[in-house]
């Protein structure tokens, strides 16, 4: 999918397969993701989301059979003490508002990766 300035979203002439990991802190990625998951589709091509969420965060806002949604808790980084507990200070120099692991896999696999964050 393109997106530009001046002519909106154009979907691709080729079908793709996304597999969109997203962290599991939260809803606030999930509700994030949801429209970026939502365009993607809409452009025709399939998304396989992997996250801790529940289903209902994407089912109530996309029924397509081209979404897929795989369960798994992943980690941004976050240091905790327990698990209500986080050490702001020593997640600063380790978070991330991606998952480390999907882009390694990809790399791993030949594949391109592209990371989606709401950090600058």
């Amino acid at each position: 999918m393109r997106i530009d300035d001046n002519e909106g979203v154009s979907a691709s002439s080729k079908h793709l397969v996304f597999a969109y990991y997203v962290t599991g802190h939260g809803f606030g990625h999930a509700t994030r993701v949801v429209e970026v998951v939502r365009h993607l589709i809409a452009a025709g091509h399939d998304v396989h989301v992997v996250i801790g969420a529940p289903d209902f965060v994407f089912t109530s806002e996309i029924q397509s059979p081209r979404l897929k949604i795989r369960k798994v808790l992943l980690d941004c980084g976050a240091v905790q003490a327990d698990a209500l507990t986080v050490d702001r200070l020593a997640s600063l120099e380790k978070v991330s508002d991606v998952v480390p692991v999907a882009c390694r896999a990809a790399a791993d696999a030949g594949i391109r990766s592209v990371c989606v964050t709401n950090f600058r």
